[in-house]
């Protein structure tokens, strides 16, 4: 049973998500009094959420009225961002899974963290725990290993702080270890993980690039040992590097290689 506590927050949330929903074009500014007789709430909670809001940038206070904030423009600008991610890139992950009989999946990272945006099956695939809006460690995932490598140490070392979680028995529990392994990501310009997620899983990332030239995605195969063999895994990356190009290229970015 949830605790009044927990049952205060939702209502907040939920209050302030509505209170968000009536910003529209036709009217784009509100004051206290009207949200409060538009959304029968008590004033003195619309002034409060309106001032917590505010204070995230989701509401922009001029005067005693509010209209929408710049956060939300920032969390528009992402939603874009992902859905152009996915839309260009279905095509050529589709291509690369016909090519090499394995998974793969379209990759973004968010905090300490990577979420599938895309995910294509081979006929055969095996359970990988990973699903549209899935996340996972990204020190963990061949994926957060790529993606990580071309941020800037300070976000690196962010990442680092959160923990080093061990999930397969090759996951990087150390410090330096993990330093060393990114160090080679960037050098080569491709990720490979063997059992450091799950054990008896293999899973190779590259980068995307968007028309800046940032490493803002990645492409990754993952699958199991038995399949994706050591003899295999020179072939299945060249294949992997090639699509990130192709997806990078469909985002704009103008870079002769990655």
């Amino acid at each position: 049973m949830a605790s009044s506590k927990s049952k205060k927050l939702l209502y907040s949330v939920q209050n302030g998500l509505a209170i968000i929903k009536l910003f529209t074009k036709e009217k784009p500014i509100w004051g206290i009094t009207e949200i409060s007789r538009e959304l029968n709430l008590p004033k003195s909670s619309v002034s409060r959420l309106t001032s917590d809001l505010a204070d995230e940038g989701f509401l922009k206070k001029s005067g005693r009225q509010y209209h929408l904030g710049l956060s939300l423009l920032r969390l528009a600008g992402l939603l874009t961002t992902h859905l152009e991610i996915t839309r260009e890139a279905a095509e050529p992950l589709n291509s690369l899974v016909n090519k090499i009989q394995e998974t793969a999946h379209v990759s973004i990272m968010e905090d300490d963290k990577i979420v599938y945006l895309l995910k294509h099956d081979c006929k055969h695939p095996v359970r990988l725990h990973s699903y549209i809006g899935k996340d996972n460690p990204a020190v963990c995932t061949s994926s957060g290993l790529i993606i990580l490598a071309y941020q800037s140490i300070e976000q690196i070392t962010e990442v680092i702080g959160k923990g080093l979680p061990q999930r397969g028995p090759n996951s990087f529990i150390n410090k330096d270890d993990l330093l060393r392994e990114l160090k080679y990501i960037k050098e080569n310009g491709y990720a490979i993980c063997i059992d450091v997620l799950h054990i008896d899983a293999v899973s190779i990332a590259a980068p995307i690039r968007d028309y800046t030239g940032n490493v803002m995605a990645a492409v990754t195969v993952a699958g199991p040992r038995q399949r994706i063999t050591e003899s295999k895994i020179i072939e299945i990356t060249s294949e992997i590097i090639k699509t990130a190009e192709v997806i990078s290229d469909k985002l704009g970015y103008l870079g002769t290689g990655i």
